[in-house]
C-alpha cells in the first residue's frame, strides 16, 4: 500500500507557480506558506506527471487518512511503495536500472499535483 513520508526538507507549498523544462530537465517555481520562494532543480527526471487534485482524489483522499505525524498537508514527499514506480519498472522492460529511482510527489493547496520518477536528489533554492 503506498503511503507518503515527509520528504528531508519539510516545506509546507501555498502554490506551484510554474513549471518548465524538458528532455530530463525541470525547474518547479512554488511560494511557500511563508511566503518564501523556491526553485525546485531536477537533473534527470525519467517520468513526470502532472494533474490536477480532482483528478487524484480518490488517492488524495486514501493518502490523508494514513498521514504520519508531522505531515504537513500540502509539500514534498516521497511516496513508499510506489504503485507508480511500480509500472514504470513494467514498462521499461530492464532498458533502465531502475532500484535508484524515487517517486517525489509535490502538492500545493489550490490543484497542483506533480508526480516525479527520478534517480537524482532534488535540489532546492530559495529564489
Amino acid at each position: 500500500m503506498e503511503t507518503l513520508a515527509n520528504w528531508e526538507n519539510i516545506i509546507d507549498i501555498e502554490i506551484i507557480e510554474n513549471i518548465s523544462g524538458g528532455n530530463q530537465y525541470f525547474e518547479v517555481v512554488f511560494l511557500s506558506h511563508d511566503k518564501k520562494k523556491y526553485k525546485i532543480i531536477l537533473n534527470d527526471v525519467w517520468d513526470m506527471r502532472y494533474s490536477i487534485e480532482n483528478a487524484s482524489i480518490d488517492r488524495f483522499c486514501e493518502f490523508r487518512k494514513r498521514l504520519p505525524d508531522g505531515i504537513v498537508a500540502n509539500g514534498i514527499y516521497i511516496v513508499v511503495n510506489s504503485e507508480y514506480k511500480k509500472y514504470f519498472e513494467l514498462q521499461v522492460s530492464g532498458t533502465r536500472p531502475t532500484g535508484e529511482l524515487t517517486h517525489y510527489l509535490l502538492v500545493d493547496v489550490i490543484d497542483t499535483v506533480l508526480d516525479i520518477l527520478t534517480p537524482e536528489k532534488l535540489i532546492i533554492v530559495p529564489i
